[in-house]
């Protein structure tokens, strides 16, 4: 899965340190999903993604490698689209 979903963003605030799991979502490539309500357009580097919020999974914190940016100027959407999934609206 890493050539068609190469980053995964944290979810979980920051605020809970001690979780030992964080809840994720894949970043994958452009052309690999029919993009969907669920889906964030981003873009790391020169590259553009879609952030999969359906694809919501919960992985180890350890797990987890370099950081390479941050989506936080995509807040906004994240939250609408997360909203979407768990409210339905």
């Amino acid at each position: 899965m890493r050539g068609a979903a190469p980053y995964l963003v944290v979810l979980s605030s920051h605020l809970l340190p001690g979780l030992k799991e964080v809840v994720v979502a894949p970043v994958v490539r452009t052309g690999v999903l029919e993009p969907s309500d669920f889906d964030i357009s981003v873009a790391i580097g020169d590259e553009k993604l879609l952030v999969s919020i359906i694809g919501l999974a919960a992985v180890s914190g350890e797990r987890l490698n370099v950081r390479v940016g941050s989506l936080l100027n995509h807040e906004d959407d994240i939250r609408l689209a997360l909203d979407r999934l768990f409210t339905g609206f």
